[in-house]
């Protein structure tokens, strides 16, 4: 054989052994190379695993404790876990015990429920609520409605049976709550709040996820209004607090126990209303003066008769609070008769001092037709010190209700801001006599 040859058998030789070693070692190799599964926790690996399902399946089987107190089938690992698919060679796989063992002491287990996130309003901040079930939230949302208004009412409502405003009466125009609100599927950490029951979380929503309640024994000679007031509550609070009463008037009973915390609603639920009664239009009262007669001298000349309207107003209502805009429209019944009183002029001399009737009286400060929008009362735990009027409209007349001295004016100073800070400390423009 030529030397050529013999070089290019050699070649053709170590070609055939080399790609022979690099198969062999490439199937031993193939042979030790498992797929496997990283344990990651919040980041930070803690194992190497074979079967993903095998570990769930051991959490599942150690928290009975969880699903015993939360009535669920299963419990998941925490949101902080990463299970990751891989491949390695000759792998060390942890024992699934141990990797349970590092996870239960670090963090906790989660179930499966919902997340309810409401959106921010001018009134409430953004927030977010975890239930086990979207029934739960949906029956606690209408229990939180049903504070505000009559369980017939909201039923007519929604099923478009209110009939028509014709006479006397109420019918509700809109109603809904202000914030979005959205829910998801999501899986719990059991260490968040978790809200199992619609009692509990309607209680939440009406008095703040904060509150203590505070309940009062009612003893003898007490009424709604007398405990509303003791407790810094309105009696219209009241009700809101104990839907078991009906109206302010409604008897309570010695020995009884009634709530008497105070409201502070986490949403806001508003409906817009037309309302139509009969009311009673109060006559004004005059003075003639006739020179005739001593000062002392004072005769109702002609009586005064009240007048009567069918009053038509249209207003929203949030959280059991009318809004200070209100459309009012009257229809006149009776007409109101003023009342003259005559009186006489003539001094009169007591000592050495001359006393002289001027004839002044008090008078209402607008004209009708006007409402009443808040009461002097406790208001949402504070003591409201006057009486809100609302008039029939942009520029309503205003009148002082007797003769004084104007002696403070705030003008170009609308209500803006939060109370006390608002201008003018909440009353926006005013004239003090």
């Amino acid at each position: 054989m030529k030397l050529k040859d013999k070089f290019i058998t050699f070649i053709i030789c170590s070609i055939f052994l080399f790609v022979y070693f690099i198969v062999g070692s490439y199937k031993n190799i193939k042979d030790n190379i498992d797929n496997v599964y990283n344990v990651y926790l919040n980041g930070e690996m803690i194992g190497i695993i074979s079967n993903k399902e095998e570990l769930y399946a051991l959490i599942d089987e150690k928290q009975q404790v969880v699903k015993d107190k939360y009535n669920v089938q299963n419990v998941y690992p925490p949101n902080g876990l990463q299970i990751i698919e891989t491949y390695a060679y000759n792998p060390i796989l942890t024992d699934l015990n141990t990797i349970y063992n590092k996870i239960e002491e670090s963090q906790n287990f989660t179930i499966e429920g919902y997340e309810v996130k409401v959106s921010e309003t001018n009134d409430h901040k953004e927030f977010s609520i975890n239930v086990l079930d979207k029934e739960v939230f949906n029956e606690a949302l209408e229990k939180f409605i049903l504070a505000f208004i009559s369980e017939e009412d909201y039923n007519n409502y929604l099923n478009g049976t209110q009939g028509d405003l014709e006479d006397t009466g109420i019918i509700y125009n809109s109603m809904g709550i202000q914030e979005n609100i959205t829910v998801k599927n999501k899986y719990i950490s059991t260490k968040d709040k978790i809200f199992e029951n619609s009692d509990d979380l309607a209680q939440n929503l009406l008095f703040g996820f904060n509150y203590n309640e505070q309940t009062y024994t009612v003893k003898e000679g007490d009424t709604i209004e007398s405990v509303s007031e003791e407790h810094t509550l309105n009696t219209q609070e009241f009700l809101i607090a104990n839907p078991r009463f009906s109206s302010k008037d409604s008897l309570l009973a010695l020995g009884d126990k009634v709530n008497v915390t105070l409201i502070n609603p986490e949403l806001s639920f508003t409906y817009t209303v037309s309302e139509m009664r009969e009311v009673e239009i109060n006559f004004d009262t005059k003075i003639e003066r006739d020179n005739t007669k001593a000062s002392n001298y004072s005769e109702i000349t002609t009586p005064g008769v009240k007048g009567l309207s069918i009053r038509t107003s249209h207003y929203d209502v949030t959280n059991g609070e009318p809004s200070s805009e209100v459309e009012i429209e009257d229809k006149v019944i009776r007409e109101k008769v003023d009342q003259i009183t005559t009186k006489g002029r003539k001094d009169s001399i007591w000592g050495s001092q001359t006393i002289q009737d001027t004839g002044s009286g008090w008078r209402w400060p607008t004209e009708n037709p006007f409402s009443v929008t808040s009461e002097f009362a406790y208001r949402w735990g504070r003591h409201h010190n006057g009486i809100d009027i609302s008039g029939s409209g942009f520029g309503s007349k205003i009148f002082a209700v007797n003769d004084g001295v104007v002696v403070y004016v705030s003008t170009g100073c609308p209500d803006v801001g939060s109370y006390p800070n608002s201008c003018g400390g909440g009353m926006g423009n005013q004239v003090i006599i």
